[in-house]
């Protein structure tokens, strides 16, 4: 029987059954929240609210309020009016959208919501994605047989799946984009090796339309081009003759492209209408984006936070394999050593590098159906050596696999953080089954997504005063005189900002984090009847700002006398030692207002 001969099958076949008992066994009722609210959003929203062009998100903040789906609508960018849009592209979209078909017809014979959110849109969409990872495996399959033994794409196909931070990101995490780009590459690889075999149409075809949904989904993964490109390019000479090829299938190629427009024209044309542009980067976040000349390359590799060796040891074999690969296919060396280097650089050039809540370093999944074919190349390497070497192999790669699932065990129970882990956190819980509040306070700190900020553990901190005014010594027309000969600030009737203060993050701390107390004396007119101000406190970049705090400068009653105000901002992840820290009073109206005594006090963990 098939089943028993072809080893490769059978362990896929267990694999497959294996993520997927585990997957529908941690079906949870927020499987659409955060991110994956973003993906999603477009579909509830054209085909529920009859909102395609999300002109309108009260829908989205009333089911947010409802079923706390996220503590920010981050997901909703907007265009150069202001107007709300999506700020995902329509990919994700786009691969859940036959599931969410399911979901709502589901609901609608079972008589529950059909809303979009109710567990028969959840349970569809990850059985979606228990789809689109069979898909990924299945064709990583294809690709480890083209240059590997049964039992060799067996043990890679094992590795893979149970000794790296895949387990966590093509299980409990699924609906997020890793799995759909995993899936494409391993398609993208394969057809790149059958149409350099045999130049048929439809293998050009899947290998376009592939790049486009990996563009739609994830735009920096638009560099998996460089696999067909580079493919078969050894030399100069060969690079001519890869220009030379696809001259010859030119017609092809203008086939394929079309087809690739084709799938882009619903993003282009919601891009159009709703901007007016063909192309437009909704990612309007000054705190994410990509910072190309100051990659993060040895926090992306050794960082305890997520370092990828700290967390997936396993990937030291996968490396060194290029180098028995080189010396053995040169063929394809080159376009995988490319790619790889490439797209590491960019994902380690990510502003927020860690990736948010995760195991190891999440987005190079995406890279492992190309990295498998280097693991075969170490394997193959390995075979060569004494028993003592080969043994010892075994036996890293065993003790590398049980600590991917123990430390993977440790996250879902909450003693590895999935984001806050700091050196010392790490030892004093390694291999351990639980954790003590003690060790918690060697985390990174605690950020509330909500935006509330409460400083509570000031012993923790030493303070220091980095600006302080009384306006006694000041000469500006905003500086008055009261009748007892004190000085104040007055905000004038068609001033909008005052008081702005600007810091370089970098001159106030080494640390990764501030906490920042602004106070002052604020008094308002009895007659004081608009908009309250707003003290604004944001971290700068780019032109742009991030962690921005905009809290009114409220009374408790209005008695035409001084007040004092006391407001604390904990500073966010700081994307770059030289962004600025800035501090403003916004004023709303054209009702005036004094104040006095402001004062900037910065508290730097001891």
């Amino acid at each position: 029987m098939r089943l028993f001969k072809n080893t490769s099958f059978s362990t896929l076949l267990i694999i497959i059954a294996i993520l997927s008992v585990y997957r529908i066994s941690n079906v949870n009722n927020k499987e659409i929240s955060w991110d994956v609210l973003g993906y999603y959003l477009p579909l509830p929203a054209t085909f529920i609210h009859n909102d395609p062009m999300l002109n309108n998100i009260d829908w989205l903040k009333a089911v947010n309020k409802e079923k706390k789906l996220t503590g920010t609508l981050y997901m909703v960018s907007s265009n150069d009016e202001g107007e709300p849009m999506y700020f995902f592209l329509l990919g994700m979209a786009i691969f859940y959208l036959p599931f969410f078909f399911m979901g709502h017809f589901s609901s609608f014979l079972l008589g529950m919501p059909t809303d979009g959110f109710s567990p028969p849109y959840q349970y569809a969409l990850v059985i979606g994605s228990i789809i689109y990872t069979i898909i990924g495996l299945y064709y990583l399959r294809k690709i480890l047989l083209s240059f590997f033994s049964e039992k060799i794409s067996s043990i890679i196909l094992i590795t893979t799946v149970f000794a790296t931070n895949y387990i966590h990101h093509l299980t409990l995490k699924d609906l997020e984009t890793v799995n759909i780009l995993f899936m494409l590459v391993s398609i993208i690889v394969w057809f790149t090796i059958k149409w350099h075999k045999e130049q048929k149409i439809k293998h050009l075809i899947i290998i376009v339309a592939s790049i486009t949904l990996i563009a739609l989904v994830k735009p920096s993964e638009i560099v998996v081009l460089l696999i067909p490109l580079f493919w078969n390019v050894t030399s100069k000479e060969t690079l001519r003759s890869k220009i030379d090829l696809i001259s010859k299938y030119r017609t092809q190629f203008f086939i394929a492209i079309g087809i690739s427009i084709i799938i882009a024209s619903p993003q282009i044309i919601y891009w159009i209408l709703k901007t007016g542009m063909p192309l437009y980067d909704s990612y309007k976040n000054p705190g994410i984006g990509l910072d190309i000349f100051s990659p993060h390359i040895l926090d992306g590799l050794f960082s305890y936070r997520k370092g990828w060796l700290v967390y997936t040891p396993i990937m030291f074999f996968y490396l060194f394999g290029f180098i028995p690969m080189f010396k053995e296919n040169k063929k394809i060396f080159f376009a995988i050593i490319i790619y790889f280097l490439v797209s590491f650089y960019i994902i380690s050039s990510w502003s927020e590098w860690w990736y948010g809540a995760g195991f190891s370093n999440r987005p190079l999944i995406t890279t492992y159906p190309l990295l498998s074919i280097s693991l075969g190349y170490f394997i193959l390497y390995i075979q060569k050596k004494s028993t003592l070497v080969k043994t010892s192999i075994v036996i890293l790669i065993l003790f590398f696999t049980f600590l991917n699932q123990f430390q993977w065990w440790q996250l879902k129970n909450y003693i590895l953080d999935t984001s806050r882990t700091t050196k010392e956190y790490y030892w004093a819980t390694f291999l351990k089954t639980s954790v003590t509040p003690e060790q918690k306070k060697l985390l990174l700190i605690e950020r509330d997504f909500s935006g509330k900020m409460s400083f509570v553990n000031k012993k923790d901190y030493h303070s220091s005063i980095i600006e302080t005014n009384d306006f006694e010594d000041a000469n500006d027309p905003n500086i008055l005189t009261d009748s007892l000969n004190n000085k104040y600030y007055q905000f004038l009737a068609d001033q909008e900002f005052g008081l702005t203060k600007k810091f370089t993050y970098n001159d106030l701390t080494t640390k990764d984090h501030l906490w920042v107390i602004v106070s002052f004396d604020l008094k308002y007119s009895s007659e004081f009847d608009a908009s309250w101000p707003c003290l604004v406190v944001s971290m700068d970049r780019k032109g742009g700002s991030y962690g921005y705090f905009a809290p009114e400068i409220k009374p408790d009653s209005i008695n035409d006398g001084w007040a004092n105000y006391k407001f604390e901002y904990l500073t966010p992840e700081i994307r770059n030692r030289n962004d600025i820290l800035k501090i403003y009073i916004w004023k709303r109206s054209k009702k005036s207002f004094d104040v006095d005594n402001f004062m900037v006090k910065i508290f730097e963990k001891n």
